[in-house]
């Protein structure tokens, strides 16, 4: 977020190189896809490879200055016509219903495909590149995927520093791979343990922050995750961004291209990425639930981060704007953008740091995975993303849920507040539920019998006596 971008002589590329670089975005593809299995089968595997991919040459630009540990970029020095293949190890995990490609080296997620739609969930550059940031290195690098960055400033700087790496779990119930990096200007060190499970369309991350110093350090933490739910690498025309919060705040830089701060949440047309005449980020003034998410309505498909608002109360959404025409892919080739949908262990970006005590740590599990065919998103939970929403004008609700692994139990549309069976009351619907992350379960109901006014009181129970229920109230 945040760019510093080039100007329009840098990205000016020749149809050849733009070719080059789709063929070898295709080849980039081709390699993921040749380490997948069709969704039915019963794969649960972690392999180590190779993923060769394509990037302008600009390693040969970074360099050093005496007594500083961030590697800086000579932007004079890149070569953009040139295009090199660079060899990454790469660590697959996969199950039945997802395949997970990670950069441990990097510390990166890079690849995150939904096998029951085929789709990949995360943004990709054709061509790697370069640019700018307000950062202590002073630039990133658009590669796509998944970042976890400390200490706080534009991408932070542990994208750019070496993790180490291990795989600590290959057994028949789970595959884990755990990343270590040091962040060199606050010493702060960070641990993130990445893992799948059997039948579960999730990656869990259990990450750890650790001030090993003997002073206080400020500092936040923020994941990036770079979502284009919809499977086309761009976001498409009807993507929505979900946020349960009742108001959000716009930085005054951003003020003239999304409008004043704050500004209230519902109803608001930053919900959609038709929203976005431009670029800017907005942030969440707190959170009434524990998920974010972006779906894409054209595709009927989206994906959620699932966390502790305790430990990671912060969300920031920044995106290029609605159909922007300066995309930095490497190829220079078009593209609609993605949306970098930020969680933090601070509530707002840029200045609020929280201290860390030396020896102390911060430590958090979170997951985040796809889902399919609700029609949107109420509620998530490692389980299972819900929705429901109600148009009483219409007299017509809409129950979706879609669970990341086999799930069994009942949905029930109650009216008022939800009722113990011991007082002799019944719900409005009710439905016995097999549903998995194949095969989602979605109902659009008509009520008759109820006056527009009444459909505010609605409220969705789900779940079983045995595994306890989970109580959504309707979005309108």
């Amino acid at each position: 977020m945040r760019y510093l971008l080039p100007g329009r002589a840098a990205w000016a590329v020749s149809l050849t190189r733009t070719i080059v670089a789709l063929v070898t975005l295709f080849s980039v593809a081709t390699q993921l896809a040749a380490l997948s299995v069709q969704p039915s089968t019963a794969t649960f595997s972690l392999d180590t490879t190779t993923l060769t991919i394509p990037q302008v040459d600009y390693e040969s630009a970074i360099y050093y200055r005496d007594g500083d540990p961030y590697p800086h970029l000579d932007f004079e020095r890149v070569d953009r016509r040139r295009t090199v293949r660079k060899d990454h190890t790469a660590v697959v995990m996969e199950n039945r219903y997802v395949k997970l490609t990670l950069l441990p080296e990097m510390g990166r997620v890079y690849s995150f495909v939904y096998k029951p739609t085929g789709h990949e969930t995360l943004w990709q550059n054709d061509l790697v590149t370069v640019g700018g940031a307000a950062n202590d290195t002073g630039w990133w690098l658009w590669i796509g995927g998944v970042e976890y960055t400390l200490p706080g400033d534009e991408h932070g700087t542990t994208w750019a520093m070496p993790w180490s790496w291990e795989i600590i779990e290959n057994s028949s119930r789970r595959k884990a791979v755990r990343m270590r990096v040091r962040e060199p200007g606050t010493g702060l060190e960070e641990s993130i343990e990445i893992a799948i499970v059997s039948g579960r369309a999730f990656f869990e991350a259990r990450i750890c922050i650790t001030n090993p110093t003997d002073g206080m350090v400020e500092y936040a933490h923020w994941v990036n995750p770079q979502w284009t739910p919809g499977g086309q690498n761009e976001l498409t025309d009807r993507t929505e961004f979900i946020i349960p919060t009742d108001r959000i705040l716009i930085d005054e830089r951003w003020q003239e291209n999304l409008g004043p701060s704050p500004q209230a949440w519902q109803g608001n047309p930053l919900r959609f990425i038709r929203g976005w005449s431009r670029m800017g980020d907005v942030m969440a003034d707190g959170l009434t639930g524990a998920f974010y998410s972006a779906y894409s309505h054209d595709a009927d498909e989206g994906i959620v981060r699932v966390f502790d608002p305790d430990k990671t109360p912060g969300v920031d959404v920044w995106t290029y704007g609605y159909h922007p025409t300066q995309i930095p892919m490497g190829s220079g080739g078009p593209n609609a953008g993605y949306v970098e949908m930020w969680g933090g262990t601070s509530r707002t970006y840029p200045d609020e740091r929280w201290p860390l005590a030396p020896d102390a740590s911060l430590q958090w599990t979170e997951w985040m995975y796809p889902y399919q065919r609700t029609q949107g998103l109420t509620f998530a939970n490692e389980d299972a993303a819900i929705n429901f929403q109600v148009t009483p004008e219409a007299r017509r609700v809409v129950i979706g849920l879609c669970p990341s692994g086999e799930w069994r139990g009942a949905v029930e549309l109650w009216r008022e507040s939800v009722h113990d069976a011991a007082d002799g009351r019944a719900p409005l619907r009710r439905w016995e539920v097999t549903a998995d992350p194949a095969t989602p379960f979605i109902k659009v109901v008509i009520l008759e019998g109820l006056m527009a006014s009444e459909f505010n009181d609605l409220r969705l129970r789900v779940g079983s006596d045995q595994d306890g229920w989970t109580i959504v109230e309707a979005e309108n």
